[in-house]
C-alpha cells in the first residue's frame, strides 16, 4: 500500500471516529411520554392520573402519580380514597393497592403531585375506583364516612335461629353522600364479591349484591329492625340477601380505619 493511500486510509478512520463522538454527545434519551387517566367528580373535583414506564421489562414497569382539582366555586379540605385492582374483577383477593390521603384546595387550583404505589397496569375506569370520603364538614358529610376494614359473617336463617356458614375479610369505604362499595374476599366465582349502593338519612341500605364479574347476584333488603349501626368506629348490623333463591344474613363487623 502506498503512503498516500495508508494516510487516506487513516484520515478517513480519525473522521469517522470523531464523527461518532459528536454524534454520541448530541445523542437525546427518547423523551418518556406519560400514559393518563382522569376521573371527575361533577362541581367537585378532577383527578388526573399519570403513568410512567421506563423500563417495559421492569417487574414493575409502571411508576404513578396523581393531581387533584378543584373545580368548584368553594375552597375546602378534601378526604379522597383510591381503590387500584390489578385486573377488572373488584374484590379483595385482587386489590393492587389502597390510596388515602387529605389535601385542602382553592377553588380552581391544583395540587402538587401525589405519589401513588407502583403497578403494572395502565388505569381504566375498570380497574380504579376513587372517590370523595369526606370536606372535613360535619354538616354536609355523611355519619358513617370513611375507609373500613373487618370481616363479613353469613349466616343461614332459620325459623328459630341463624346457622353461622363462614366469616369473609372485608375492605372498603363509605363516601361523603352515603354511597358506598365494599370489596369482600371471594375464591368462588359465583359467590358475593362485592357490595355497592347507598345509606338513606336512616342509615337504612339500597344498593346490590355483585359477584367477580359485576352481575347482579341480589338486592340488599335492610329492613328497620336491621338497620347498620355506627358506633364508637365500628359498623355493625344485619342485611339481608338470597343466593341461588336461598336466604342468607350479612352480618357487618367493620372498623373505621382514622
Amino acid at each position: 500500500m502506498s503512503k498516500k493511500l495508508c494516510y487516506a486510509v487513516m484520515s478517513l478512520f480519525m473522521f469517522s471516529v470523531c464523527y461518532y463522538s459528536c454524534e454520541q454527545d448530541h445523542y437525546k434519551e427518547p423523551e418518556l411520554v406519560p400514559k393518563t387517566y382522569s376521573f371527575n367528580i361533577p362541581n367537585k373535583a378532577n383527578f388526573n392520573f399519570s403513568q410512567i414506564s421506563e423500563n417495559r421489562s421492569s417487574v414493575i414497569p409502571y411508576t404513578n402519580t396523581l393531581q387533584v382539582k378543584n373545580i368548584s366555586d368553594d375552597d375546602f379540605t378534601l378526604d379522597f380514597i383510591v381503590f387500584s385492582f390489578k385486573d377488572d374483577v373488584l374484590n379483595y383477593n385482587n386489590l393492587a393497592f389502597i390510596k388515602q390521603a387529605s389535601t385542602e384546595i382553592t377553588s380552581g387550583s391544583t395540587t402538587d403531585s401525589i405519589a401513588l404505589e407502583q403497578t403494572n397496569q395502565l388505569f381504566t375506569n375498570t380497574n380504579v375506583m376513587t372517590s370523595i370520603l369526606n370536606f372535613s364538614n360535619p354538616n354536609s358529610d355523611h355519619d358513617f364516612n370513611g375507609l373500613y376494614t373487618g370481616e363479613l359473617n353469613v349466616y343461614t336463617p332459620t325459623e328459630t335461629d341463624t346457622t353461622f356458614q363462614r366469616s369473609v375479610t372485608c375492605t372498603g369505604f363509605v363516601d361523603y353522600q352515603g354511597a358506598f362499595n365494599f370489596f369482600i374476599e371471594n375464591e368462588d366465582e359465583n359467590d358475593v364479591s362485592r357490595l355497592e349502593g347507598s345509606f338513606n338519612s336512616q342509615h337504612l341500605i339500597s344498593g346490590n349484591i355483585l359477584d367477580r364479574n359485576a352481575s347482579n347476584l341480589s338486592a340488599i333488603i335492610n329492613s328497620p329492625q336491621d338497620t347498620l349501626q355506627f358506633d364508637d368506629n365500628h359498623l355493625t348490623g344485619y342485611i339481608n340477601y338470597t343466593n341461588n333463591t336461598e336466604a342468607r344474613l350479612l352480618h357487618f363487623n367493620l372498623t373505621k380505619q382514622n
